[in-house]
């Protein structure tokens, strides 16, 4: 008689076999086996101790239809297991997908390309703008025109006037008939402000009041300060 074991589902299957000798005809009543003398030597291998296993026994088939059967439980199981944890080489994608970047992103760099050449544009600009001062006005900016203004000065001689911005003060001298012996200063608005001291001061003369004596207009950037003129010299608005 041949007694057959197979492991539980999952792993490799294994037969052991044993030889079990025939009934003792003098111990009768006795199953045979059970006493040391009627207990012949193992032939087969001795299985060894399986705790977490399940064993499964049968009589019923044959070696190679337990197989087959065997074999029809265990390997559909080792193909979903090694479906789920190993996937075929040729149908991972090894190619990585280009990266497209957002359109924001353009756009925001757009914007700051913008931005850097308004700042540059801006400074240059200052720059040139304060080159051309120098050149035209010097430091401290003075700004000199001649003008007839009804003080003892004629056409062949008229009078000259000077306008200085000095550390943000403004202040105009004149010299009347080109006389510097009676030389008169007015003194303008004080400019505030970072940078001020380089702003230029112009002057210009006509006849404001309406009283047929030209008067001097101070020019500073857009704003404009009226000197009226009295006839012998000019008086700072109230």
């Amino acid at each position: 008689m041949v007694e057959q074991y197979s492991e539980h589902v999952g792993y490799p299957y294994q037969r052991y076999e044993r030889r079990v000798p025939p009934a003792n005809p003098h111990r009768v009543g006795h199953s045979a086996g059970l006493h040391p003398e009627d207990a012949p030597e193992w032939t087969g291998e001795v299985m060894p101790r399986q705790t977490s296993r399940r064993l499964r026994y049968s009589v019923e088939y044959t070696p190679e239809e337990l197989e087959a059967i065997t074999m029809q439980d265990v390997e559909p199981k080792r193909q979903r297991t090694s479906a789920l944890r190993y996937r075929p080489l040729e149908t991972i994608n090894l190619q990585k997908r280009p990266v497209g970047l957002h359109w924001l992103v353009f756009l925001g760099l757009a914007l700051f390309i913008m931005i850097l050449g308004w700042i540059g544009l801006s400074t240059v600009g200052n720059w040139w703008n304060t080159t051309q001062d120098d050149w035209h006005y010097g430091r401290p900016r003075t700004f000199q025109t001649d003008a007839v203004v009804g003080h003892n000065d004629t056409a062949d001689h008229p009078s000259h006037f000077m306008a200085i911005n000095l550390n943000r003060k403004v202040m105009v001298i004149e010299i009347p008939g080109g006389d510097a012996s009676h030389a008169q200063i007015y003194l303008g608005p004080t400019l505030l402000g970072d940078g001020q001291d380089l702003t230029p001061i112009t002057l210009s003369f006509q006849d404001v009041n309406g009283d047929g004596k030209p008067d001097m207009l101070i020019h500073i950037l857009d704003q404009t300060v009226v000197f009226f003129n009295n006839g012998k010299t000019f008086v700072a608005p109230h």
